[in-house]
């Protein structure tokens, strides 16, 4: 038992660092593109995980993990978040995250069920009702809302994330969890590169010290935030698990009013009180062992 709450809390501290995520990047924006920023915040991860190999004198095996499951694992996450970023380039934010959230809870339940063979409870079902009003009230995606690129790339972001939590549960079975991070810290870097390079734009960015101090933070944090996905999807289905993240939805306006003196609306508050009953009856779905038709 004690396992299923190191899973659930490791995806909700999830949701909390990517809320916190989010703040940093508005406050980088300042200095970086938003493709620098995806660039810095891979590098300075893999730097940390190389790092922290070292001092750990481990050795990288990946004898447990297929080498295709591995690549695939490594690339998917990287892919999301270049996608992500192009979303919220060519479209507003709020509708960025619409289209992220929607695509990949829906992915989420639909691999979850067809791959892993996990079932729909009543309870997943109210807490995927919950979730969906809770984005909605977060993002308000209707108010003017146009299909555009951006959109689109909303959509194949949270469908990319989707896999990326499917390898990451696949690979999670792996003890050699640094070696998986390094692999897929590194990928990102090599994608990132590759983005900035197709798109023109400089590898390096100009930015004061604080800010440099900050950036060094974030990428620290995505490091963090692989490793806490390793060990979440290994104890909780991926059902649960892409609620359970989620949650940044309310944390990301709860640091924004913290850090940025940013106001929480009435409409956030009650996205808050829906995210919270969606999380009660995720929890509630994992004691339940019978498929509901």
């Amino acid at each position: 038992m004690y396992k299923k709450y190191i899973g659930e809390g490791s995806l909700l501290l999830i949701g909390l660092l990517f809320g916190f995520s989010g703040v940093i990047a508005k406050y980088l924006s300042a200095w970086l593109n938003p493709y620098q920023v995806v660039e810095y915040r891979f590098f300075i991860a893999f730097v940390s995980a190389i790092v922290v190999f070292i001092l750990s004198g481990q050795k990288l095996q990946f004898n447990k993990v297929n080498i295709k499951t591995l690549v695939l694992f490594a690339v998917t996450l990287p892919i999301s978040s270049i996608l992500f970023t192009l979303a919220i380039f060519n479209s507003s934010v709020s509708l960025a995250v619409f289209s992220f959230y929607i695509a990949n809870l829906a992915s989420s339940f639909v691999v979850g069920k067809l791959y892993f063979g996990e079932a729909i409870t009543h309870n997943k079902k109210k807490a995927l009702f919950f979730i969906i009003l809770a984005i909605v009230a977060f993002t308000n995606p209707f108010d003017h809302f146009v299909i555009k690129i951006g959109f689109i790339y909303g959509i194949l972001s949270g469908i990319f994330q989707t896999l990326a939590s499917a390898f990451q549960k696949l690979v999670g079975q792996s003890a050699d969890r640094m070696g998986l991070l390094i692999t897929q810290t590194f990928a990102g870097v090599v994608l990132s590169v590759i983005a900035i390079t197709a798109t023109g734009s400089n590898l390096v960015g100009n930015m004061p010290q604080p800010a440099l101090l900050i950036t060094i933070f974030f990428g620290v944090t995505y490091l963090v935030i692989a490793y806490l996905f390793l060990v979440g999807f290994k104890y909780v289905n991926l059902q649960i698990g892409s609620i359970l993240v989620s949650t940044e939805l309310f944390f990301g306006p709860l640091f924004a009013f913290f850090l940025l003196s940013e106001n929480l609306s009435n409409l956030e508050l009650l996205g808050g009180l829906f995210i919270a009953l969606a999380v009660l009856f995720a929890n509630k779905s994992s004691k339940q062992l019978t498929p509901i038709a």
